[in-house]
């Protein structure tokens, strides 16, 4: 490898890897904003296990970043070198476009084999442990979801409310069964409660002692004018679905989404998300296209850093900018053409005879074409 492409290597390398830590640090944040943030505040999370969160959740965003970051780190370089005249210099040496972009060519081919491996491997097994991780921390202490002193709305259908807790148990409680419309339809109130977790059904078994429940009118949920219709319990025990907490963790099968290439392979002829009488052949068919749709959106978005690539080289010399602004701009631009283009070919998986498994490759095609055409002319002028 000669002087010149050792120095555009180094220079796109270092970039490429600051903007994916970059985007990397964004997404990890989104996600943990959604995901747990919450619960880390709220004290039902150690600090090490809220790291070990992060970690797990890395694997599943590297996919994301490294388009994204190699895109802006290639602007970046070629931009500056644009703009400082260094294209001009080389070209001037008797060295073309196509000997500038090699080293960036090869580095992107390579960064497509390592989204290879983490689409298919090591993002569903961190997955899959990321959500078994959260299954085990409710399940090894469920009374932590509930903080007495304040309203807890994490589980969707129920607000709960404990005014203090005593030996394991919940004192003064109560809960609020939620209609459509977000109003109570059922008010219970008990002495003392407590949480269990049920191994079989993955579900969290609230135990009410000596309480009473109120049931609103279904006319009029909101109206007191009336006395409402009311019972008392010695003992009552409300079963809260482990699947609506923290993010609706799936319970049953496998999605696809968390299937490594061997599964996917196998699940080409037995993946049916019903019971065994309700699959005809034609549901067989859209059972069959949503698998191959899976393993070929996860092909097309490893190599859309190699698509992303090739259009950046030439727009980075075209543009001949320096400032990080203007190129993450351009950056995010094509970024969000690409990931439109990907979205709108994954609403026709309801239509599996026009086969989006193939259409997925379109955005790469498209990118990939016109890098091309714009290399072709930037190498003539």
């Amino acid at each position: 490898m000669g002087t010149l492409n050792k120095y555009i290597l180094k220079q796109v390398a270092a970039a490429s890897f600051m903007t994916v830590a970059l985007f990397v640090f964004v997404l990890v944040v989104g996600n943990l904003v959604k995901e747990v943030m919450g619960d880390l505040a709220a004290g039902r999370m150690s600090i090490g296990f809220f790291l070990q969160i992060v970690a797990l959740i890395i694997p599943g965003v590297i996919p994301y970043a490294l388009p994204l970051g190699m895109l802006t780190g290639i602007l970046l370089v070629f931009g500056r070198m644009s703009a400082q005249s260094e294209v001009v210099a080389i070209k001037a040496c008797g060295r073309s476009i196509y000997t500038m972009a090699a080293p960036v060519f090869f580095l992107a081919i390579c960064a497509s084999l390592f989204s290879v491996a983490i689409n298919f491997y090591y993002a569903p097994v961190a997955d899959r442990t990321y959500k078994a991780a959260l299954k085990n921390l409710i399940r090894n202490n469920p009374l932590q979801f509930i903080q007495p002193g304040s309203f807890i709305r994490e589980f969707p259908g129920y607000v709960i409310y404990a005014n203090s807790s005593d030996d394991g148990e919940l004192v003064s409680f109560r809960i609020w069964e939620l209609d459509a419309q977000g109003r109570a339809k059922v008010s219970i109130q008990s002495d003392r409660a407590t949480l269990t977790f049920d191994d079989v059904s993955d579900e969290i078994l609230l135990t009410l002692k000596n309480g009473s429940a109120e049931r609103s009118r279904a006319d009029d949920p909101e109206s007191l004018r009336k006395p409402l219709p009311s019972a008392r319990f010695d003992e009552l025990v409300i079963k809260l679905p482990l699947n609506d907490i923290m993010g609706k963790i799936e319970n049953g099968g496998t999605p696809l989404k968390r299937m490594n290439f061997q599964e996917l392979m196998q699940a080409r002829t037995t993946w049916h998300p019903r019971p065994p009488g309700e699959t005809t052949p034609e549901l067989a068919y859209r059972d069959r296209i949503q698998v191959q749709m899976q393993i070929q959106r996860n092909f097309a978005m490893a190599f859309s850093i190699f698509s992303m690539v090739v259009l950046a080289v030439p727009l980075g010399i075209k543009a001949s900018r320096s400032e990080t602004f203007a190129n993450l701009a351009i950056a995010l631009a094509l970024a969000l053409s690409y990931y439109l283009l990907i979205v709108l070919i994954s609403w026709l998986e309801k239509y599996p005879h026009c086969r989006p498994d193939l259409l997925v490759w379109i955005p790469n095609l498209l990118f990939q074409s016109l890098g091309v055409i714009l290399i072709w002319r930037s190498s003539k002028n």
